[in-house]
């Protein structure tokens, strides 16, 4: 029993040290970074945010998770999306659990707008690389307003060719929790007539949402074959629960 008590201190102590390098090595490095960055990037476009900027990032958070921390991920079915992209845009909706999904998918795919909330904006130096991508900024105080800018810039997103990234839920939410999403995946889905690539990650229970601690193991990121457009909103939203929001 005190055996087993100790080996439970051990793998705490251990993991609460690999959190501490992660956080001590990644938020100031990207910090630094970005903001040495940033004269090139205010007179550059999306490109260069993106493979210099965003891209970079989600690199180092991975890696740093890696070494520091032991977390590490896998993603299942990627020729799923790789195969619905080909025929042209779709949405993916995504469940929210932490802040790696916010990175994992610039590591995946170079041409998608992702929808933020306007807050991120106003953040000094990182509002203005949201800027440069192109995000779909929405504001979450004002729902009405926040559908037509969905549907108003998914258009010119899907115009240009570029598949959409959407967070359903609108905020992060508990591993363990129920979860909910919002009506605006729908509207989108049924105004721009494009297919949605349900997707499900579980990165809470190794980045717990506020939290400080990482724990050891592997993230799965995994996709679903796409909800065609036009079934009607009961259809579509028992399909994307299913899957995604589970």
């Amino acid at each position: 029993m005190l055996f087993e008590l100790y080996v439970l201190d051990l793998v705490a102590m251990r993991n609460i040290l690999g959190s501490f390098l992660f956080n001590a090595f990644f938020w100031p490095i990207c910090g630094v970074y970005l903001t040495v960055l940033y004269p090139f990037v205010f007179f550059s476009k999306r490109n260069a945010a993106y493979k210099l900027g965003y891209r970079p990032t989600a690199n180092l958070l991975i890696f740093s998770l890696k070494i520091f921390a032991n977390v590490d991920y896998k993603v299942e079915n990627l020729e799923i999306l790789q195969e619905a992209m080909k025929k042209g845009p779709v949405i993916i909706g995504c469940n929210h659990q932490s802040t790696w999904e916010t990175f994992i998918f610039a590591k995946l795919f170079e041409d998608l707008s992702i929808v933020i909330k306007k807050e991120l904006l106003d953040i000094p130096v990182a509002g203005l690389y949201f800027k440069r991508l192109n995000c779909i900024a929405i504001d979450r105080s004002a729902p009405m307003k926040a559908i037509k800018d969905l549907m108003k810039f998914g258009r010119e997103s899907v115009n240009r060719g570029l598949s959409i990234l959407i967070f359903p839920n609108g905020t992060r939410s508990s591993e363990n929790g129920e979860t909910e999403f919002k009506s605006g995946i729908y509207a989108m889905y049924k105004y721009l007539k494009v297919p949605v690539v349900p997707t499900h990650v579980n990165s809470g229970k190794y980045w717990p949402r506020r939290s400080f601690a990482k724990n050891p193991g592997t993230i799965h990121l995994s996709f679903k074959e796409p909800i065609p457009p036009g079934l009607s909103k009961e259809e579509f939203t028992e399909r994307f629960k299913t899957f995604a929001m589970s």
